[in-house]
């Protein structure tokens, strides 16, 4: 995923101990996502403090033991600006926490630089690089859910890596493969676009063990291109609905590297060309592409097609 212009590693995405890791998580009530009302902070601990159970005050749940990291913006209420991801920067003082969308928040663990963690008081609470060992992890979210509830955690775990590391004695050929899940939208929905990715190993003399590590999510950097396909030929097209640059922000890659992105059929109709007279009707042929990195390389795919009817 990307955070205003920088590449961070999802946390599903095999993160290893030196890179930029994006700790999103998703708040969700009766089937839909929803904004707490307050976020207080996250704070990062080893999965193994926690099931010892020292981690949280016995009565009031909250975190009481210290943690290897903590995540809070200036303000609590998630109205504020201070969540706004325009306020992010890699920076040794980047501990923020950052609203993507209504019901999607995410912390940056920077391992490339040694962020410190503050608090509300702006008390210094552990150093990111305090997390570089190969182990279990949790991200401890504090937060208020509607004005007059009170404070409650939200725990979620990941992991760091460093079995992603190998070496081998010829260029690595691999052949990937790409399958769009969605092939008929109806207009008014608003529905993820899925890409299934497969990573083929061309190599025959790589071991099964490292042809496993491409099974698990090993791109990045993922963006869709969207274009209304015209086959009326009064009007002119293929016209871009969104461009790579435009979605590089909006996707997200899953544990099986399945790319997702977020696409809204009733946006169609405030196109500036369809507000022209010259995008024709909404309901027709879409081509959609996709765009990731993998290793050194920039993978376009072929172009696939979809209906919005």
């Amino acid at each position: 995923m990307q955070l205003n212009n920088t590449s961070l590693v999802d946390r599903q995405n095999r993160p290893q101990v030196n890179q930029r890791v994006g700790l999103n998580v998703y708040f969700i009530n009766d089937g839909e996502y929803v904004d707490p009302y307050e976020v207080s902070s996250v704070k990062l601990l080893k999965k193994s403090v926690v099931t010892s159970g020292t981690a949280l005050d016995s009565e009031e749940r909250l975190v009481s033991a210290t943690p290897l990291m903590t995540f809070a913006a200036s303000s609590t209420l998630t109205s504020d600006s201070a969540f706004d991801t325009s306020n992010y920067s890699p920076a040794t003082d980047a501990s923020g926490i950052f609203r993507i969308s209504k019901g999607q928040y995410v912390v940056v663990l920077d391992q490339i630089l040694d962020s410190s963690g503050y608090d509300q008081t702006t008390a210094s609470v552990g150093h990111s690089n305090t997390l570089s060992a190969v182990t279990d992890y949790v991200d401890i979210w504090t937060v208020k859910l509607t004005s007059a509830s009170k404070y409650q955690v939200i725990i979620n775990d990941f992991k760091l890596y460093e079995d992603t590391f190998f070496a081998i004695t010829e260029p690595l050929q691999f052949k990937p493969s790409n399958t769009l899940y969605n092939k008929h939208l109806r207009l008014g929905e608003k529905v993820d676009l899925r890409f299934g990715t497969e990573i083929g190993i061309m190599n025959q003399d790589i071991t099964e063990e490292i042809k496993n590590i491409f099974k698990t999510s090993v791109i990045n950097n993922a963006s869709l291109e969207i274009k209304k396909v015209n086959q009326d030929h009064n009007f002119d097209g293929p016209f871009t609905v969104s461009g790579f640059a435009d979605t590089s922000s909006l996707t997200s890659i899953s544990s099986d590297n399945t790319i997702t992105m977020n696409f809204d059929t009733t946006n169609l109709t405030s196109l500036e060309a369809f507000q022209l007279g010259n995008f024709g009707s909404v309901t027709g042929t879409y081509s959609v592409q996709v765009k990731y990195n993998l290793l050194n390389q920039t993978i376009i795919s072929p172009l696939y097609y979809f209906t919005v009817s």
